[in-house]
C-alpha cells in the first residue's frame, strides 16, 4: 500500500545486493529516499562436498535453511537427478522469505518459523518433530545456534557450507556522511553487515554511530551494542513488514530504542 508515513525520510539500507529490493520498494513506496549500500556479498562454494552430504540420507530427514540465499544457491548446486529424493526430506525454513525460497524452487515447507531467529526455529523443530537426522545448510559465518540446540535435544546434526561470505569491495562508509547527509537511519539485516560497516569505517566511526540503526533481530541489534551504536531500533523480526514498523516508530518519535 502506498503511503506517506515515511516520506521525507532517507535511509541507507546495507542489505545484500541480491535480497535488497522488496526491502527497497517497501520504503519508497512509504515515500522513503532508500540508498543501497551493500556491506555483504554472498556467493556459492564449490558444489561437490555440499552434494556429498546428501548421500545416504534416510527420507524425512531435516533439511534446515536459515537464509534464503542458502537455499538458492543449494538449488543452484542440484541436478535434476539429485532433487528427486529430497521430496522426501523435511525441508525446515526460519522465515517466510526463506520459505518462499523453497516452494519457489518446488519443495513443500514442513516447518516455516515466523522470522524470529535460529533460536525460535529449533525450539519449534524440537516442539513438533522426535528426533532425527539433520542438516543445516548455511554460511561460513553462519552462527552455531542450530546444530548446538539441536544436539543437545538428541538431533543428529551436520553443518554445511554452502555460502561464502565476504566483505563488498565497494563498501565505502567513510564517504556516507558526505555523499547522504541528513541520514534518518541505516539499516542493518544481520552482523556480519554491522561488523562490514565498523571494520570499513575508522575514525569515521563515531559519526556514524550517530545515526540510529535499525537492526534486524536480536543478534543484529546485539552486534551493534558491542560496537557502541548510540540508538537502536530493533525489528524483533527480520521480515520486510518488521523492518519497515521499526522505521515508522523511529520517525514518529515513538521509538523502543535500545541505547
Amino acid at each position: 500500500m502506498i503511503g506517506s508515513e515515511l516520506k521525507g525520510s532517507r535511509w541507507i539500507l546495507t542489505r545484500p545486493r541480491d535480497r535488497a529490493d522488496p526491502w527497497r520498494d517497501a520504503l519508497t513506496e512509504l515515500g522513503a529516499e532508500v540508498i543501497v549500500e551493500p556491506a555483504i556479498l554472498l556467493s556459492a562454494i564449490e558444489p561437490a562436498g555440499v552434494i556429498s552430504s546428501l548421500a545416504s540420507l534416510p527420507p524425512e530427514s531435516l533439511l534446515i535453511f536459515t537464509s534464503a540465499t542458502t537455499v538458492r544457491h543449494l538449488i543452484e548446486m542440484l541436478a535434476v537427478e539429485d532433487r528427486t529424493g529430497l521430496h522426501r526430506m523435511y525441508w525446515i525454513a526460519v522465515g517466510p522469505q526463506t520459505a518462499a525460497a523453497i516452494r519457489d524452487a518446488g519443495f513443500e515447507v514442513r516447518i516455516e518459523g515466523d522470522g524470529r531467529g535460529a533460536e525460535a526455529l529449533t525450539a519449534e523443530v524440537i516442539d513438533s518433530l522426535p528426533a532425527r537426522r539433520a542438516i543445516h545448510f548455511t554460511s561460513d559465518i553462519g552462527l552455531p545456534i542450530v546444530e548446538d540446540r539441536l544436539v543437545a535435544a538428541d538431533f543428529e546434526v551436520i553443518r554445511v557450507e554452502v555460502s561464502r561470505t565476504e566483505v563488498e569491495k565497494s563498501l565505502d562508509p567513510v564517504s556516507w556522511s558526505s555523499k547522504f547527509p541528513e541520514t534518518t537511519g541505516i539499516i542493518f539485516s544481520s552482523p556480519s553487515a554491522v561488523r562490514a560497516v565498523c571494520r570499513r569505517s575508522g575514525d569515521s566511526i563515531q559519526e556514524l554511530q550517530g545515526i540510529p540503526a535499525i537492526a534486524a533481530g536480536e543478534a543484529t541489534a546485539q552486534e551493534l551494542r558491542q560496537w557502541g551504536w548510540k540508538q537502536i531500533e530493533m525489528a524483533v523480526r527480520s521480515t520486510v513488514e518488521e523492518m519497515i514498523q521499526a522505521c515508522i516508530r523511529l520517525v514518529a518519535g515513538d521509538s523502543n530504542s535500545q541505547n
